[in-house]
């Protein structure tokens, strides 16, 4: 598993920092199908990623909750069904965080989940600080 902050995400990060930008909260989270290479490994990242390798649903408002397992670590939470979502047949392998801005802050690929009938796979999504 390959997990990192994009460069706009530590840019935004700095600047809120530094008292010259807001930073937009985390609002939505991304799932695709992109994020492994042909014989099936995650894909490296470098965090200069803007948007997920293949983005196939999204997650937002009510869908996706928000908890402090510790003081240094942000978690969303969000299910996908795959009935409900229309992801039978597919293999979700990345993850990534979207803040309000429409800008992706985080991303992380992993081995394939296969989605078949009466499939629901709850995700965390830790950001650690």
């Amino acid at each position: 598993m390959a997990s990192v902050k994009t460069n706009k995400g530590r840019e935004k990060m700095a600047k809120a920092h530094n008292g010259t930008a807001a930073l937009p909260a985390i609002v939505t989270m991304v799932f695709g199908t992109g994020g492994v290479d042909g014989s099936g490994n995650p894909r490296a990242l470098t965090g200069s990623e803007s948007s997920l390798f293949t983005q196939v649903i999204q997650k937002t408002g009510a869908q996706v909750t928000k908890t402090f397992p510790n003081p240094y670590t942000a978690r969303y939470t969000c299910t996908l069904d795959a009935d409900v979502d229309s992801l039978i047949g597919r293999n979700i392998n990345e993850a990534g965080l979207v803040d309000a801005a429409g800008d992706l802050i985080a991303i992380k690929t992993f081995t394939n989940k296969g989605m078949e009938a009466r499939t629901i796979i709850e995700f965390d999504y830790d950001a650690e600080f």
